[in-house]
């Protein structure tokens, strides 16, 4: 039986912000069950090499206490970008050395 390949944390929260979409970290713990948001967006900077906007905004917090987070987001000239990047395959003959010619 073959079992289903699961995306990681860190690859929801790409695969969201590629679509378009803009979180916080309320919004991510409920749509992408990421718990640590800013930990997330600095693992996909720093291994992935992704530039990532965010922006400190208030929310309503605990009780409807104001409480400030920052709101991330891919800008379309990144996510252009990235997917220029993801379609760059090398030629298989260019990556195998020359047989004796």
């Amino acid at each position: 039986m073959n079992n289903p390949i699961i995306p990681t944390k860190a690859e929801r929260v790409l695969a969201g912000l590629l679509s378009g979409h803009s979180y916080n970290r309320f919004e991510a713990e409920t749509k992408l069950h990421d718990h640590c948001l800013h930990t997330t967006v600095a693992e996909i900077q720093r291994r992935r090499l992704i530039t990532i906007n965010r922006m400190y905004e208030t929310v309503p917090g605990f009780q409807g206490n104001p409480t400030r987070v920052c709101r991330y987001w891919i800008t379309p000239e990144e996510r252009q970008r990235i997917n220029q990047r993801a379609l760059y395959l090398p030629n298989k003959e260019q990556t195998e050395p020359n047989n004796g010619a």
